[in-house]
């Protein structure tokens, strides 16, 4: 097939202007007043605490020893945990954009007091910023990205989290810079009045966000979390349990880090050019965080997955300790803190954010602002009470760069355990949505069994019929009362003679025998049958054959036959009259008969029988062919796999000639002049087999396999060997094969959709509805071999359920839609993946694929069509270009070759409508 792999998308690296705006152009239209909003909220919030960090830092350190550092740490841990899970009474009732607003306001408030406090207030004053500082960044930092896990799922969480987290950096950096020029003007008190104002108008920012409503609870409801019933509900779920480890160890090794390089600082730089210090040291690793967030966070997040980018933030800080406690120093120290500054609110804040968008919405509001809380400023006062205890031993920096190794350590492997946790999130809301409909049918009991015996005195056929099969299934055919042969209903009765024939229950015979003389001949017959299998008596059949009704004498004639008293020609004769009979209720009689005395002398019979007209003859013969069991039946049988009625029954029947056929239904799956009604059911039917010889069959026959629809069947069929008989190896070279194959197929077709309809939105003469036709076919056989990945896949990786992936990817749900498209890029093989999630993306959201830049010409693309091998496709091509009257393909339409006569029929039609209305500047590409 023509198709050409299109060139995935991909981002020039070469101007960072280019990839800040292709990281912009992720963001749909109805997106942006979000992001806008957010990005302004967060880019104001961290501008003014980066002002009031630089303050804090300055003043704090030029009047008390950087030693008494964790007990301002300890005092963050023990405010933020009950602010920040209670919400005053006042913002409860706000909307979530508002409470945003209004805690920046407040926030503004306090901070200008401080202002005012400091120069009369002493050290006191001084730790109690210090603190302030740290409780307003955990409570505004949390509610902001708690507000963002409602309004976006993981897959624009992954897209635009990395736009918005630049909001911080940049912030960062401007107030790094604007503290820098601040502090070369004022003293260092005058910062926190700036950082104040700062705070009020980024309160504004919030005001373009989406509105949430509050949840407002009845009067009296605590406005608090319950923490033991939170606590409980995140250690019960494995994943929230192992969110709220990682985060704790994050922020022990955090605060390790921080004391470091500050213990480090104020031992090796003088008091008055502390300001001046921390204002450019921020500034500079502000700016190196923003070049993360811009270049690397978006890339890392979208091609690692989302625990390796954050399983890459402590394995740098554990190289950057490794350094300091070898070598110690201000360099070393600026190293270190240049790794924790850089990639702390970028690629760390990022990814952690990231782990909480899964968690179910209504979950998620309880337990984030718990476990950041907890985990951060829970970690921060473990943190600082085992600094405390060192600080009792020892003052050396390199010793606490030497523990920050351990916890980076401990840290790298709580991130790279995540990942399987974090993708059972997602299996777990496919799990609750898309659930098996396989049932088994229960055991009966007592009152069942009652039931369905009273149901066998119903006036109803059908609720009798349907009890007395229930009670076959369930083996319990010996309760059957023999009486039911007395029911009034011929049908009934007719039903219940094949059951006790069946199940060979001689104790109704005397009632058979009564029934000789019945009204219906349907009876009779069936009850003749049954006497002639339990107790063949020559005299009963010899005067059953000159019955009148003829289901009766067909009935006779294969009692006889079978039993020896008619044989050579006089068998052949009493048969021949019968089958010519065209009445179909002897030919089934004659059917049912062979199937209960089945013999080789009626092969030919059960063939005429077979190709007949009548529907129900055909299915009584096929049936009785599975009992006598003759190889002769396989032609017959693979004509009849067109018939939608007699499918299940030929399919049946062939696989109960057992696997001598085999090799003859593969050979029949080659021969491609077979009918495709024929072909493309042969592989269920050899996949049923359930044998190493049918996979292994299956499996050679796939990826020589031209037709779609047949790699298609072949697949299900493997699929379901798969799961039925998991014992079975399936060789993964073939698979391995068939998917690239499969994807490049796929791709063609949308490269083809795209370009028929860009040409029609440049030409409006164009569209027309072979235009439209086109386009339907293009996008129903890219779905289609977007499917047929998922069950290589499926093959591929039995451990994992690709096909309920795939299903995900079509709920209603944007949830499951979403988690179907993270488990993709977690468990497809690297090989496929960026080219699977490209056809996913254009089926789901067709903007959502960055198309390449240049154009195929549409005489191209139609060009490409009609000398595709896809007859279907190439046959509409051909009439859309000779109605659009392309000149220049009609050497194109002579030069093709007929796949079929039907295709020969379509491509001489196009040519002759092409040669009667030539337009040479018509529609051109």
């Amino acid at each position: 097939m023509p198709v050409t792999e299109s060139t995935p998308p991909t981002v020039t690296a070469e101007v960072p202007v280019t990839r800040v705006l292709a990281a912009m152009g992720r963001i749909r239209p109805d997106e942006r007043r979000d992001v806008l909003g957010a990005l302004l909220t967060l880019l104001g919030f961290m501008c003014g605490h980066a002002v009031l960090e630089t303050a804090r830092d300055a003043l704090f350190l030029s009047s008390l020893p950087a030693s008494h550092l964790p007990w301002a740490y300890l005092g963050i841990a023990v405010i933020a945990l009950p602010l920040t899970l209670s919400r005053p009474a006042f913002l409860r009732r706000l909307s979530s954009q508002h409470e945003l607003s209004g805690w920046l306001m407040f926030s503004a408030v306090v901070t200008f007091g401080f202002w005012a406090a400091v120069p009369w207030g002493g050290d006191p004053i001084l730790y109690a910023l210090y603190t302030w500082s740290g409780v307003l960044a955990t409570i505004v930092v949390v509610r902001f990205w708690t507000v963002l896990g409602n309004l976006f799922t993981v897959t624009q969480a992954k897209r635009i989290f990395a736009v918005i987290g630049s909001g911080s950096v940049l912030g960062a950096i401007v107030g790094s810079g604007l503290a820098r020029i601040l502090s070369g003007a004022f003293p260092a008190r005058h910062l926190v009045a700036a950082a104040a104002t700062v705070f009020l108008l980024a309160s504004l920012g919030p005001r373009l966000l989406a509105r949430i409503e509050a949840a407002v609870g009845p009067v009296g409801v605590r406005p608090t979390v319950d923490l033991a019933q939170v606590g409980r509900q995140i250690w019960d779920r494995p994943y929230l349990r192992s969110v709220a480890t990682l985060i704790l160890v994050s922020t022990v090794t955090f605060t390790l880090v921080d004391f470091v390089f500050k213990l480090t600082v104020s031992r090796l730089v003088a008091v008055e050019l502390l300001d001046e210090f921390f204002s450019s040291v921020y500034l500079t690793l502000n700016v190196i965080s923003l070049v993360v967030q811009v270049f690397v966070v978006g890339w890392l997040v979208r091609r690692a997955g989302v625990s390796a980018a954050v399983a890459s933030v402590p394995v740098l800080l554990v190289f950057g300790s490794v350094g300091f406690a070898v070598g110690g120093g201000l360099a070393l120290a600026l190293l270190l803190k240049g790794i924790d500054g850089s990639l702390r609110h970028s690629l760390y804040r990022t990814g952690t954010e990231l782990l909480f968008v899964p968690i179910a919405v209504e979950m998620r509001g309880r337990v984030k602002a718990v476990i950041d809380v907890l985990g951060q400023r829970g970690g921060q006062a473990l943190a600082s009470l085992g600094i405390l205890l060192v600080v009792t031993l020892t003052t050396n920096a390199t010793v606490f760069g030497a523990i920050a190794i351990v916890m980076g350590s401990v840290w790298a492997v709580l991130a790279w355990r995540l990942r399987g946790r974090y993708l059972d999130v997602f299996r777990e809301t496919l799990r609750e949505e898309i659930t098996e409909t396989r049932l088994a049918f229960p055991t009966l009991d007592l009152a069942s069994l009652e039931t369905l015996l009273s149901t066998l005195n119903d006036i109803d056929d059908r609720k009798v019929i349907a009890a007395l099969d229930i009670l076959v299934a369930q083996g319990k055919v010996r309760v059957i009362p023999a009486l039911i042969l007395y029911h009034p209903s011929p049908a009934v009765v007719v039903h219940a003679l094949g059951v006790f024939s069946d199940s060979g229950r001689d104790d109704v015979l005397p009632i058979v025998e009564r029934l000789r003389g019945h009204g219906s001949p349907g009876v009779r017959a069936a009850a003749l049958l049954v006497e002639s299998v339990m107790r063949p008596d020559r005299g009963l059949l010899e005067g059953a054959s000159r019955d009148a009704a003829p289901e009766v004498r067909a009935t006779a004639v294969v009692g006889l036959v079978a039993s020896g008293w008619r044989v050579g020609p006089e068998a052949e004769r009493a048969l021949e009259e019968v089958v010519s009979d065209d009445r179909a209720e002897a030919q089934i009689a004659l059917a049912k008969a062979i199937a209960q005395q089945p013999d080789v002398t009626f092969e030919s019979v059960l063939m005429r029988l077979a190709t007949g007209r009548n529907g129900d003859v055909q299915l009584e013969a096929v049936a009785a062919m599975r009992e006598v069991g003759s190889p002769r039946f396989v032609p017959v049988l693979l004509s009849l796999l067109s018939h939608r009625s007699l499918r299940d029954e030929v399919q049946g029947t062939l696989i109960a000639l057992g696997t001598p056929v085999l090799p003859r239904l593969v050979e029949a799956l080659r021969d491609v002049g077979l009918p495709h009604a024929v072909r493309r059911h042969l592989p269920h039917t050899i996949g049923a087999f359930g044998s190493q010889q049918a996979v292994d069959l299956l499996l050679s026959h796939l990826v020589e396999e031209s037709d779609g629809m047949v790699r298609f069947k072949i697949l299900r069929a493997l699929g379901r060997i798969g799961t039925d008989y998991p014992h079975l190896s399936i060789n993964h070279t073939f698979l391995a094969r068939a998917a690239p194959q499969t994807l490049t197929a796929a791709t063609g077709f949308m490269r083809w959709r795209r370009a028929l309809e860009l040409g029609a939105s440049r030409d409006a003469r164009r569209r027309t509805p072979l235009h439209g036709l086109l386009v339907d076919l293009l996008r129903d056989k890219q779905q289609h071999s977007v499917e047929r990945v998922f069950r290589l896949l499926n093959l591929q990786t039995r451990n994992e359920d690709f096909l309920r992936i795939y299903r995900g990817l079509h709920s209603s749900r944007r949830e499951s839609r979403a988690g179907s498209r993270e488990l993709l890029e977690n468990l497809v093989p690297v090989a496929v993946r960026r080219q699977l999630l490209d056809l996913i993306d254009d089926a789901l959201d067709p903007g959502a694929v960055v198309v390449e830049d240049r154009e195929m010409p549409y005489e191209t693309v139609l060009s490409e069509m009609i000398e595709s091998q896809t007859e279907s496709l190439s046959a509409v091509a051909a009439h859309h270009a000779a109605e659009l009257g392309l000149a220049g393909l009609a050497p194109v339409l002579e030069g093709r070759s007929a796949i079929s006569p039907t295709h020969g029929a379509a491509l001489d039609h196009a040519r002759g409508r092409l040669a009667g209305r030539r337009m040479p500047g018509g529609a051109r590409g």
